[in-house]
């Protein structure tokens, strides 16, 4: 991400002279795995040789947007339209056009008609934002619209061709301001500017830092400025970055670190340098970026201009976590400290996210862990690292409701990175962010994990609720082990599955017997019991010895498949303390269990939902953390059978507003998948009740 510039020449207002010709783009290489994750780059304008007045006087001043309901917003659980950015490929011939466009009412209107602006029109700004804008003042949004189009037709501009580099350019037409863009000879951010004012729209020109290009977690020396936009629309400043809408860069690396692992599988590669190609592209997260969001990516100058509350230090933009847009778009945000850069303790790093809880359990995650190459002295440790038996399985991805705690454990001493990838379950995934992790003590008998949990990680999630396991009693992926204590793990079966289910359980330790790296199964120390009547899945294990443990949980349906699946995993370590209590919090908590435990089949979902209430009500007055397993295990079940009370009711009353507004809160509800099969049978029998309405009108 990124557009970093110098001092800027003095102004040249008519640019006839002959194009500078470009130096030639290096052939790229082979693009990797992660070819799909795409990362932005940084616009050099050095050679900038066109400048506007940034902001006129008769502008509204800088200040924090009124009405936040207009941002883009993670947490309404929308991910990206463009989840992935939309390649010049992809969209329509921009000169196969309809001159006869019906009226534009939508964005999807908007982004169709100036895609489809004929090359003409580039002759003249008159004729081409009378295109672009004319037919907007009765849209949806007028203001936001009017500057869209002026953004979706310079996303689908020519910079890369030879044709366009060889023109001459000048600033009278926006075919020579696309010729200089081309040359580079000025910047996304300049043209955007110029065609917001020749289209009457408010806009100014930001001057920062960003954290693009070449950046690495922790550096201090962001070379240049880079410059982006702001645009005064429906009574706020709102920002937009033109160049990281229009471009990106697909198969870049930096180079200079050794990929040890990724997802639990030994890597032990080199990352080799690699430049990337250079696309257009449409993102729409940074047209009227969330200003709270975009701090974490780019600092101004004037801290008037950041458009937040609370602005931040440059300092402080430096040292904080280097997030990117899927980590916002997945409603994301950072619990333990907010830093791009963590310093081991005792061998260890833990770095902590949270989700919202109405999509928590449909993000997957995924890692990449790597090494910085090392000095002469360090190369032998290097070598001795990536001969390891232990190398891989350093990571733990731990699930905890709707929070992950990542568990990274240091063998040897060094500069390593992180990488975070993330995204809707069933959706390729992409980067989140990355953090530098600096270790000057390795931890002393670094084991690594038991298994390699690949995308199920540790904790029930997207997987176990998909194989029909409900509601767990530990919904955290991690707890501590008490030799000779049982444990004791439920689970509620889905109806639609608890006839055909089948389930397999194992406990799995590594330990290192005579110097070598040995995997233990002590099957024997663990049972399982599927209670079909009660619909309850019970697993119990008792361990004798301390250590780390993996309690494995996969499942296999009867009618479908003789491949057991593994959908859920437990890492229990006698490292670890249990939290201490007090009598009073330990009774209302145990209370709360025995309530969510019992399996009295005389009791209705009335009483059941009066119960849980008394019960949480009893440890709030305790003072129970709102965010405690347990009563966030309450919060769940009761929530979960107020919908089914719910859904009792819209059968019962066949009336299309209360049907309608059922289904849809279903629908955006956390239970989305496990009511499927009722939601379908709502939305028929809406759609019924739709149509009985229709006759009687």
């Amino acid at each position: 991400m990124g557009c970093f510039s110098s001092k800027r020449p003095k102004i040249k207002r008519n640019i006839t002279t002959p194009p500078v010709t470009p130096e030639p783009e290096p052939e790229p290489e082979d693009e990797d795995e992660n070819s799909s994750d795409f990362l932005f780059p940084s616009e050099n304008a050095e050679k900038d040789e066109v400048k506007e007045e940034k902001t006129l006087q008769s502008y509204p001043k800088a200040a924090p947007i009124n009405d936040q309901t207009k941002l883009k917003r993670g947490t309404e659980v929308k991910w990206f339209s463009n989840w992935t950015a939309q390649m010049d490929d992809d969209v329509e011939d921009p000169f196969e056009t309809d001159s006869d466009m019906p009226e534009i009412r939508t964005k999807q209107d908007v982004d169709k008609h100036a895609r489809q602006a004929p090359s003409a029109l580039n002759s003249s700004f008159a004729n081409l934002i009378a295109y672009l804008t004319g037919d907007l003042d009765d849209s949806d949004r007028p203001e936001v619209f009017k500057a869209r189009a002026l953004m979706v037709w310079l996303s689908i501009q020519d910079v890369d061709s030879k044709e366009v580099k060889r023109k001459v350019g000048n600033t009278d037409t926006p075919e020579g301001y696309i010729t200089l863009l081309a040359q580079r000879r000025t910047t996304y951010s300049t043209v955007f500017l110029v065609l917001c004012r020749k289209a009457k729209i408010q806009c100014t020109q930001i001057d920062g830092i960003c954290k693009a290009g070449d950046y690495e977690p922790g550096d201090e020396n962001l070379r240049g400025l880079c410059n982006w936009n702001a645009i005064f629309v429906e009574g706020d400043w709102n920002i937009v970055h033109p160049f990281w809408i229009c471009r990106c860069i697909v198969g870049r690396k930096a180079g200079g670190w050794i990929k040890l692992e990724a997802g639990g599988k030994t890597i032990g590669k080199k990352e080799v340098e690699a430049i990337g190609i250079m696309k257009n592209a449409f993102e729409e997260y940074y047209f009227m970026t969330d200003p709270k969001e975009f701090i974490y990516m780019c600092h101004p100058t004037e801290d008037k201009w950041q458009l937040v509350k609370h602005t931040v230090t440059k300092q402080q933009f430096l040292d904080q976590a280097y997030l990117l847009p899927p980590f916002f778009g997945l409603g994301l945000v950072m619990k333990s400290k907010d830093a791009c850069v963590y310093q081991a303790t005792d061998g260890e790093v833990i770095i902590k996210l949270e989700a919202p809880a109405k999509n928590a359990n449909a993000i997957d995650m995924h890692y990449e862990f790597l090494l910085k190459e090392g000095s002469e002295e360090h190369k032998l440790e290097e070598k001795d690292l990536l001969s390891m038996e232990s190398m891989p399985r350093l990571v733990a991805m731990i699930r905890c409701g709707e929070r992950w705690k990542i568990r990274v454990r240091f063998p040897v001493e060094g500069t390593y990175k992180l990488r975070i990838f993330g995204a809707p379950n069933k959706t390729p995934l992409l980067r989140l962010g990355e953090f530098r992790l600096d270790c000057t003590s390795r931890r002393k008998e670094c084991i690594p994990l038991p298994i390699d949990p690949k995308e199920v990680g540790f904790g029930p999630g997207p997987a176990a609720e998909r194989s029909g396991l409900l509601f767990p009693s530990h919904r955290n992926g991690q707890y501590p082990l008490l030799r000779d204590k049982e444990m004791r793990f439920t689970f509620h079966l889905e109806e639609e599955t608890v006839r055909n289910i089948n389930v397999r359980t194992d406990l799995i330790t590594t330990q290192y017997v005579n110097g070598k790296l040995q995997q233990r199964t002590l099957q024997s120390s663990v049972h399982t019991d599927v209670q079909r009547r009660k619909r309850e899945l019970s697993i119990t294990c008792k361990i004798a010895e301390d250590g780390e443990y993996a309690l494995t949980i996969s499942t296999v349906m009867t009618e479908s498949s003789n491949s057991y699946r593994n959908v859920c995993n437990y890492l229990l370590s006698s490292d670890l303390t249990p939290n201490k209590e007090n009598n009073y919090v330990r009774f209302a908590k145990n209370n709360l269990r025995k309530v969510l435990a019992s399996k009295d089949d005389s009791r209705s979902d009335t009483d059941v939902i009066e119960e849980i209430k008394t019960a949480l009500e009893k440890c709030r007055t305790q003072k129970v953390p709102g965010d405690d397993e347990e009563v966030e295990s309450g919060k769940i079940r009761l929530e979960f059978l107020l919908f089914k009370i719910d859904i009792h009711d819209a059968n019962l009353r066949q009336n299309w507003h209360v049907t309608e507004r059922t289904v849809r809160r279903l629908q955006q509800s956390r239970f989305a998948h496990t009511f499927r099969k009722k939601i379908a049978d709502l939305s028929q029998e809406r759609d019924k009740l739709a149509k009985e309405r229709e006759d009687r009108l």
